[in-house]
């Protein structure tokens, strides 16, 4: 035990415990960590979509881009995990296949995401892998296929939308889910 001298009394002096000021920095130390952690899972699902919206709207604008500068049309395949696009070649379209390093290969668009896809107000049925037939087209003409593609998840309260319009405009927004 430490112990000093004032004046003439000895004092001794025996730690017990925590200081308040120890426990007050603990519990500051635990609040911080436990909002990080609430703020980081809430909002991970509307993220998801966000981010799964605008890299189809990337990848939609790139592969009318690439269409337009090449002078080959590129067809678009809508799956229910994401977009598949390909060349159309004498013998009929030819998809991307998932390995190599060609920016529109095929890749799903985010676990979980639900999509759904319109051309001209009729709802496409999605299936797991593309048809022997794109859904829509970019056009060596700098024209697009106009459609309207829907990104949603299950635990979000408004799913993205992407419209695509005839002369190869693509439009990002958020929209009301349906009842």
């Amino acid at each position: 035990m430490p112990m000093w001298r004032t004046g003439t009394a000895e004092h001794t002096h025996a730690a017990h415990g925590f200081s308040l000021i120890e426990i007050l920095i603990v519990l500051v130390i635990i609040a911080v960590t436990t909002g990080a952690v609430v703020l980081s899972i809430r909002g991970s699902g509307e993220r998801e979509v966000e981010n799964a919206a605008r890299r189809a709207q990337a990848l939609l604008t790139l592969a009318c881009e690439r269409a337009e500068l090449g002078g080959r049309d590129i067809g678009i395949a809508a799956v229910h995990d994401g977009l598949r696009f390909g060349y159309f070649e004498i013998d009929g379209w030819q998809a991307f296949g998932e390995k190599g390093s060609d920016e529109l290969r095929a890749r799903a668009l985010g676990k979980e995401l639900e999509l759904r896809a319109w051309r001209e107000n009729v709802e496409l049925t999605l299936p797991d892998s593309p048809s022997t037939e794109p859904d829509f087209a970019c056009l060596s003409s700098g024209e697009l296929t106009p459609f309207v593609l829907r990104i949603d998840r299950a635990d979000v309260e408004r799913p993205w939308e992407l419209e695509a319009h005839l002369d190869g405009q693509i439009d990002l927004r958020q929209v009301t889910r349906e009842p």
